[in-house]
């Protein structure tokens, strides 16, 4: 009788990774993971509906990618404010990375996605009374992000 196969590990965002670039180089990627709450890459696809006489179809177009993130804000050395501002202030092309364990290698059970983004301005300055400050980046990429599975910039 044959072994059945481990069961699959859901990824939980406990150990994330989400460098961003300070310089537009991948030398100059700097970790915000420690202040970062929310990271998601996310495709927008273009439909297209094409209607006939014999009905309607939809067609998927193209397909638009984002960085989505929450990121407390920090006006430390090398957090928040500095990567972000310094970002902004580079332009595209502005590299990035995630990762879903910080603590572990990349690998095939821990791919890298990675690209370039297209920073614009973003609320410096955020939140409630007696509440933390958030930044909340919605940053277009340059094209669909790399998926990478073996360890490198």
């Amino acid at each position: 009788m044959a072994t059945p196969p481990p069961e699959p590990m859901p990824l939980i965002l406990t150990d994330a990774s989400l460098k961003i670039s300070t310089d537009g180089t991948t030398a100059g990627l700097t970790e915000l993971a420690c202040l970062a709450n929310h990271v998601e890459l996310s495709p927008d696809v273009n439909i297209t509906t094409v209607d006939t006489f014999c009905g309607s179809r939809d067609y998927p177009g193209t397909v638009k990618w984002s960085l989505l993130a929450t990121i407390f804000q920090s006006f430390d050395p090398d957090a928040t404010e500095e990567v972000l501002s310094a970002a902004v202030a580079a332009g595209p092309p502005c590299p990035f990375e995630i990762v879903g364990y910080k603590s572990q290698p990349v690998g095939p059970t821990n791919p890298s996605w990675s690209g370039n983004l297209i920073p614009q301005p973003y609320s410096p300055i955020n939140g409630d009374a007696g509440d933390v400050s958030n930044v909340e980046l919605e940053w277009s990429l340059d094209g669909e992000p790399v998926k990478s599975t073996t360890p490198g910039p």
